[in-house]
């Protein structure tokens, strides 16, 4: 049976996806081949088959298997996709990454509110933020998903040094490190083209389309704390949402 090392460090589900996908590019599992059945890693690796289950739909997001019904799971590439998909089941999915990226840090700055990013930011003119920017990638392929800017507040900055060493999303880092208690989070999309300055950090041609997500975390103090911005080339990251309508009888049936 293959151990798993520290179980805590992600979903287990994630440490035989990561195990798999290693095991498929070394080609342990040629393409065209059969992986083995949900009972055999079962076996293999400890777990339930309910976490194989979710091991192999990662594998299937990332384009690495096929599954089949009534005839297993075939192999169909030996690397990932350049296009990530993020299948969300609660509101913690929808405020981070999956733990199968890492955010990769290029430049850390304070910077001051100005008439360009006032609306971003949503405070006064000259009023200090820190900003970390880099480039989020899919650990196992190096393939770049997006560009990154987060703002926090000047005296969060330490956060910088545990976001490289934990490599969790910053909000939860400065749940920790700072005590701060989200209240809630205002989340933007919007459509645009990747600016000019960007377009070779994220491998794209200047004016690629691109897919941006704004997200601002305010404290149970209503304090405005931290503002992401992350800037997604088109088809490299999709969010795949699924929400159940909670339906209620009608009173006396």
């Amino acid at each position: 049976m293959v151990e798993i090392k520290d179980p805590k460090a992600q979903p287990r589900y994630q440490d035989v996806a990561d195990i798999l996908i290693d095991e498929i590019a070394d080609g342990a599992f040629p393409v065209g081949s059969m992986l083995p059945t949900e009972l055999d890693l079962c076996e293999r690796f400890g777990v339930s088959r309910y976490t194989v289950r979710e091991a192999l739909r990662r594998l299937e997001e990332i384009g690495l298997v096929a599954r089949r019904q009534g005839s297993g799971t075939v192999v169909q590439a030996t690397n990932p996709e350049t296009g990530y998909v993020q299948t969300l089941h609660t509101l913690a999915q929808l405020l981070q990454y999956p733990p199968e990226t890492r955010l990769y840090v290029k430049e850390t700055k304070i910077i001051k509110t100005d008439r360009r990013n006032s609306r971003l930011l949503q405070s006064p003119a000259g009023h200090p933020w820190f900003r970390i920017s880099g480039v989020r990638r899919v650990h196992s392929s190096g393939h770049p998903i997006c560009w990154s800017d987060i703002y926090v507040a000047p005296e969060y900055q330490g956060v910088t040094e545990a976001l490289e060493a934990r490599a969790r999303p910053v909000y939860s880092l400065l749940e920790d490190e700072y005590k701060v208690q989200i209240d809630h989070v205002a989340i933007e999309l919007f459509a645009s083209t990747v600016p000019d300055e960007l377009a070779e950090a994220i491998e794209v041609d200047p004016g690629t389309p691109v897919m941006t997500i704004i997200r601002r975390y305010t404290s149970r103090e209503n304090k405005l704390f931290e503002v992401s911005v992350s800037i997604h080339p088109e088809g490299r990251f999709t969010y795949s949402i699924e929400l159940k309508r909670e339906w209620r009888l009608p009173v006396g049936v």
